[in-house]
């Protein structure tokens, strides 16, 4: 049976830094497979996904506990 949403991003959230910015550009290459986005949009969430990491590290900007991640995406997927 295949996983759920929840349980892949669970997996995913126990995942080190390099390997889930990894898993998020194999993401969006198989989205750009799908949609046949154009070329310019992987560039775009490369930066946008290097920068949030820069902020992260840099403490400009405080991460979120995937406890929380989690009922946030809950009450979206339930509402």
């Amino acid at each position: 049976m295949p996983k759920t949403l929840i349980q892949v991003m669970e997996d995913a959230a126990e995942l080190p830094g390099p390997q889930r910015l990894k898993l998020a550009r194999i993401l969006l290459e198989l989205s750009e497979l799908d949609s046949g986005s154009a070329a310019g949009v992987q560039d775009a969430w490369n930066k946008k996904i290097e920068r949030r990491l820069v902020e992260l590290r840099s403490g400009k900007v405080k991460g979120v506990q995937l406890e929380e991640v989690k009922k946030k995406i809950e009450r979206r997927f339930h509402s």
